[in-house]
């Protein structure tokens, strides 16, 4: 099943979407998806991988373009994975990507945001933010 996400994702590739467009055209595969994913206990077992996209894709107030951005980097990631042929990475981004997409396409159209999975983005995106920052504060160190 995760080999069909990724290929259902990849199939975009050569096309560009609006927001609006992503919800008429993907809703119902990713829900799908999505929702398999939960079953088979993903979403707790890439639950860090989740947040941190998700908290990731709150730096963009509109929800259209937080939409439409993600969707795209999905795209990207599914086809650098390909490309590498790097088999962890496509699974992981498959599900993850599959996941946050699902979220924000439920926010998109019900203009209801999940409070408490935005905080735990927010807080979550916010720790990996400042692991690089103490990460990049070691690397100038060596370089003075």
């Amino acid at each position: 099943m995760i080999n069909k996400i990724s290929d259902y994702l990849y199939s975009f590739k050569n096309k560009v979407l609006e927001a609006d467009m992503i919800v008429k055209t993907c809703e119902e595969e990713i829900s799908k998806y999505s929702i398999y994913l939960e079953e088979k206990g993903l979403k707790k077992d890439y639950e860090d991988n989740f947040f941190t996209i998700l908290g990731y894709t709150y730096r963009l107030d509109d929800n259209k373009q937080r939409l439409f951005y993600t969707f795209q980097e999905a795209i990207y990631a599914i086809d650098l994975d390909k490309l590498m042929r790097n088999e962890d990475s496509l699974k992981l981004n498959s599900i993850v990507y599959t996941l946050v997409l699902n979220s924000i396409i439920k926010e998109y159209k019900t203009s209801v945001i999940n409070e408490v999975e935005k905080i735990k983005a927010l807080d979550t995106y916010k720790i990996v933010q400042q692991r690089q920052a103490k990460e990049n504060q070691k690397y100038h160190m060596y370089q003075n």
